[in-house]
């Protein structure tokens, strides 16, 4: 009897944990205006859904059953709204029309609630919007050219942003909606994570190819790491002792450790056919790092134990922004 209650428990431990991998990717594919749904159990693209114009990033709703795509720009095309999917079947929920602000592109979740903050970079400035709403709720101007990436404190009550064309990045508060410093960065400032401690800003610097490293507390630059290639974009892992580093010219993924600055592995995603990354996004427990190809409409799994690639996915035109969420896309 007691074998029988033991071999039963094992038996729906193990269904249970046949859902641990049932998940899906979503990625905005900016050339060709789609999103893709990629169900991770069996690496299948199983929608790809139209939606606005130059789809670059996107952001996941707390609960994880949304995902929030931007429309930013492209030559004859200057994007005005964001377009709001459901995860499980793929299906666009509602379009929020954010004029009078253009080229909505960096995107971040504020808290638990409905809103999230997004740059605007045609219009030079930040703005807060309901997503159930569908209403911008408030902005505030960097005053700053290509206002493009943004990155929030854990407590999500400070944003920073990234303005490429007039190398600076700017400190927003994110309550008030009100601009509290813009400081100079390096030549060309776009990538910009916060360590998950809070302490720590990086930002990576595309023309002087460096990445600078900031205290939060006091916003005053503590180092510098002279990469040497072009770091389009950063990201700390869960835990906050290594950073992911997307190489977009090298076509590869560097890991550096956070507190000694020093490299520690080097992907080369080229070797896989998935040239240009230009995305990079961990799985909320470390355990994988996805990359996207924006030149070959790929998303390249990497394995975080051994920082080897374990799986490459197929996506659409110029693979970009890129979302993970627990919810399984359902096939039609």
């Amino acid at each position: 009897m007691r074998w029988s209650i033991l071999s039963s428990l094992i038996l729906l431990s193990l269904f249970l944990g046949s859902f641990t991998f049932a998940s899906t990717l979503i990625v905005g594919n900016k050339y060709e205006g789609t999103v893709s749904f990629i169900d991770l159990e069996n690496g299948k693209e199983i929608k790809r859904t139209e939606t606005g114009g130059s789809p670059h990033e996107l952001i996941l709703s707390p609960d994880k059953s949304k995902v929030v795509v931007v429309s930013y720009l492209e030559d004859g095309y200057v994007g005005e709204e964001l377009n709001v999917f459901d995860v499980a079947t793929g299906k666009r929920l509602s379009i929020i029309d954010i004029s009078p602000h253009m080229g909505p592109h960096g995107i971040a979740w504020l808290g638990s609630g409905d809103d999230l903050i997004v740059t605007t970079e045609e219009t030079h400035d930040v703005i807060k919007v309901d997503t159930v709403a569908g209403k911008v709720l408030g902005s505030v101007s960097t005053d700053q050219i290509g206002s493009h990436l943004l990155a929030l404190s854990p407590d999500t009550k400070t944003a920073y942003v990234t303005s490429r064309g007039s190398d600076t990045f700017s400190v927003i508060d994110t309550d008030t909606m009100t601009l509290k410093k813009t400081l100079p960065a390096g030549d060309g400032p776009e990538a910009v994570w916060v360590s998950p401690d809070g302490k720590e800003l990086w930002i990576g610097n595309n023309r002087s190819k460096n990445i600078f490293i900031f205290d939060t507390a006091s916003l005053k630059k503590k180092d510098i790491i002279d990469v040497g290639y072009l770091p389009i974009r950063i990201s700390f892992h869960p835990e906050g002792k290594l950073v992911a580093v997307a190489d977009l010219q090298g076509n590869r993924v560097v890991i550096y450790d956070a507190a000694t600055r020093k490299e520690l592995k080097s992907i080369d995603l080229g070797a896989a056919s998935a040239r240009e990354p230009a995305s990079l996004l961990f799985t909320p427990d470390g355990k994988y790092l996805y990359a996207g190809s924006q030149r070959d409409g790929k998303v390249v799994e990497i394995d975080t134990d051994k920082w080897e690639i374990k799986r490459i996915f197929k996506a659409g035109q110029g693979a970009d922004g890129l979302e993970w969420s627990p919810v399984t896309i359902q096939p039609e």
